[in-house]
């Protein structure tokens, strides 16, 4: 069996060192880099299973690298490292498809432990996950050429050479000549552009030359470029070839002799052109000596219809630019706006790119999601040249046969009940032989008893990683969690950002229940954790990593935002199931007289909480349930219920360290009798919001219940202790 092979990417010696050898100890062939586009040239050739890499890197930084390498080869599992970790870089590297972001200092332990897990997961979604550009060492054509490009960047930056950029108008020239000159030893220096084509000769002619004659200058005087003689800066020369033939002759020969008395001026020169230079020259209208100075340093920069891989970064890179000027969320384009966009021919190049996609911004009805719809007419409806990403989807006719064959098994066998003899019939298939193709493809089938009772259901994940930003309502701070795919049977886990301490969300090991739920496992804590377990219950997601500071965001106050992020990760039953808790007679906690908090679960058909209270004005007394039918009826019914309080409350909470996050808008504030801050989205918003904090408690068992909660003025103490009853009366 092939050994796993990992690429460490860091210019720290010391730490790649003790990592090399840490790992190849532990059976891992392992390779190194200790620059980014170092190792996108490794990775070109020769792409590795897993990338070790640091953010901060010579030549190109770690989150391009990230962003590059996830483009064109998505099944690379990558883990970022990073001495000056922030939630923020841990957000924008998940966004890009990391599958762990660790910080420095870590312990080793931590370490490989990261590294065992995304191999575990890269080999339980491999098979699904697997695209044609990654299942060969030919790299695409778009990363092909975007490494050239990259690597002309970073060698004409060493050196102070004129430049020559030939390419069709849009490709980009002017940027990536700028890209050098920030790159280069003068990046201090002014970058200065003269458009040939529009520029008059004796303006052009006085930027480049020093005065053949000294107190000459009556060439300058109506020009609004002033002579620099002295000045030291950065000329690029666009459309090079509108220069007249004189002006040709006269670069040339100062190019070739610096000592000449017409010497150029700039510090250095960038050349560029759309045409055809060398046919240009053959013809006679391009100087063949001018155009021969160039011969080593010229960098051919291909049309964009040629490399419509790129299409989707650029498409990323430049929404996230605009994003950050305007101060609001990137826009998110859907996979048809993203298809159109791709399958065009861009005949005005990159430039077009940006206009098109300036427009399309400017005119949307929603700058967050963006479909087909709002593409323009002349891209939406462009004809379909060439669809090689889906038409070879697979290396082999035999792999993509198997695939698709685990998939079709697995439909009917959930379509028919998993009765094995009802689809082997259905499909037409010897039931012998249907046995055998069950088990080369490892799928499990449920006991009779589990499917016979309706309480076994297949396992549930999210197919990829998400991520999500906000404040703590109780410690006020900035934070976020990532949420990432978890292997069956591995269950909910909350992890630790910083350290990388996972804790497992269950009774054991809960902390406090006071005003929200929080859990803690040696020195790592995480706290009001009931509104997004409340989501992963109702959606039956049962393994999942959830990376976190010290508390989840509150949001609004609600767990609405959960569950559109939950749906964006987009679910993926996975080939174990569970059974769900089935109540089989009723369990108390609390005592029941004189109106003391008190719950308990009685036998039931289906899954319902009720919720009784008793409050102060304006909410007085109010009961409501809720009976679970499916993840919509919860969405729109319970999801939105936000958080509640007091002013007096709020105060003394505020003394205790509790409820610093507790703004405006994320908290329903309450006083004089009345809603003091905002609209209720339910008459009865109170009870739903407790039936929330129970749904999300009770997911601390680790499975749904079928049974039916009464709750008469509890809270997080009671539900906890509730199902600590449970649990004790569970068959050991």
């Amino acid at each position: 069996m092939p050994q796993e092979r990992i690429l460490i990417i860091d210019d720290e010696k010391n730490i790649v060192s003790s990592l090399k050898g840490i790992l190849a100890d532990e059976g891992y062939d392992v390779s190194v880099a200790d620059d980014g586009l170092d190792a996108l040239d490794m990775i070109q050739s020769d792409p590795p299973d897993l990338l070790l890499l640091d953010i901060w890197l010579p030549g190109m930084d770690g989150i391009e690298v990230l962003k590059t390498v996830k483009t064109y080869h998505p099944n690379i599992e990558v883990l970022i490292m990073s001495g000056h970790g922030t939630i923020d870089t841990a957000v924008k590297a998940t966004k890009l498809g990391a599958y762990d972001f660790i910080e420095k200092p870590f312990s080793m332990g931590h370490l490989t432990q990261s590294v065992q897990s995304a191999f575990k997961l890269k080999k339980k979604l491999s098979k699904k996950t697997v695209s044609h550009l990654t299942n060969s060492n030919e790299a695409p054509m778009g990363f092909a050429a975007l490494m050239e490009i990259k690597k002309a960047i970073k060698i004409h930056s060493l050196t102070n050479e004129p430049i020559l950029l030939l390419g069709e108008t849009g490709t980009g020239k002017e940027f990536i000549a700028q890209a050098i000159h920030n790159q280069s030893p003068k990046s201090s220096l002014p970058f200065i552009k003269l458009n040939c084509a529009a520029r008059r000769m004796h303006e052009i002619q006085s930027s480049l030359f020093s005065p053949a004659k000294k107190g000459r200058e009556s060439e300058n005087k109506n020009s609004n470029i002033k002579s620099t003689t002295g000045t030291s800066r950065v000329i690029f020369l666009d459309n090079v070839d509108a220069l007249t033939e004189v002006m040709q002759e006269k670069l040339f020969n100062a190019m070739q002799s610096r000592e000449d008395e017409q010497n150029l001026l700039p510090s250095r020169l960038y050349v560029s052109s759309s045409k055809d230079l060398n046919e240009l020259s053959e013809k006679g209208q391009f100087n063949t000596e001018l155009l021969k100075k160039f011969k080593g340093a010229t960098i051919h920069i291909p049309p964009l219809r040629e490399n419509s891989s790129n299409i989707p970064m650029m498409t990323r890179d430049y929404l996230e630019e605009i994003a950050q000027k305007d101060g609001l969320p990137a826009p998110q384009l859907d996979s048809a706006a993203m298809d159109a966009l791709c399958r065009y021919s861009w005949p005005g190049n990159i430039r077009e790119l940006r206009s098109a996609l300036d427009r399309i911004i400017a005119t949307a009805p929603s700058r967050e999601n963006i479909s087909l719809s709002e593409i323009p007419p002349e891209i939406r409806q462009a004809e379909v040249q060439f669809e090689a990403v889906k038409l070879e989807k697979f290396e082999s006719l035999k792999e993509a046969e198997q695939h698709w064959e685990k998939d079709y098994i697995l439909h009917h066998l959930k379509k028919n009940n998993w009765d094995v003899k009802k689809t082997s019939k259905a499909l037409k298939v010897d039931r012998d032989m249907f046995m055998g193709k069950i088990e080369t493809h490892g799928i499990k089938i449920p006991s009779k008893e589990s499917k016979d009772d309706n309480r076994s259901f297949p396992q549930r994940t999210l197919k990829r990683s998400m991520v999500l930003c906000g404040s703590g309502l109780h410690l006020g701070i900035k934070t976020g969690l990532i949420l990432q795919p978890l292997p069956p049977g591995s269950g909910i886990i909350f992890g630790d950002i910083s350290s990388g301490q996972t804790i497992p969300a269950n009774i054991e090991n809960i902390m406090s229940t006071d005003y929200s739920t929080s859990l803690q496992k040696g020195r790592s804590s995480v706290a009001t954790i009931e509104h997004i377990m409340a989501v992963l219950h109702m959606y039956r997601i049962t393994n999942l990593l959830i990376k976190i500071g010290d508390e989840v965001p509150v949001m609004d106050g609600s767990a609405k935002d959960f569950c559109e992020l939950i749906e964006d990760g987009e679910f993926e039953d996975q080939d174990e199931f569970y059974q769900e808790l089935v109540i089989d007679k009723t369990y108390t906690f609390g005592p029941q007289e004189k109106g003391e908090p008190h719950i308990s679960i009685e036998p039931c058909d289906t899954f319902k909480v009720s919720y009784h209270m008793e409050y102060p004005a304006p909410i007085g007394v109010m009961d409501h349930t809720f009976e679970y039918k499916d993840e919509e009826n919860f969405k729109k019914e319970i999801a939105p219920a936000r958080t509640f309080g007091f002013m007096q409350d709020v105060a003394q909470l505020t003394k205790m360290g509790f409820a610093s996050g507790g703004k405006l808008d994320n908290f329903i504030l309450l006083g004089d009798g009345k809603v003091i801050n905002t609209q209720l989205r339910f008459e009865n918003e109170f009870p739903r919001h407790k039936i929330l904090d129970i749904l999300g408690d009770f997911y601390l068992l680790g499975k749904p219940i079928r049974g039916h909660i009464h709750a008469h003025k509890s809270g997080h103490t009671q539900n906890i202790g509730l199902l600590k009853t449970l649990i004790n009366a569970q068959p050991q």
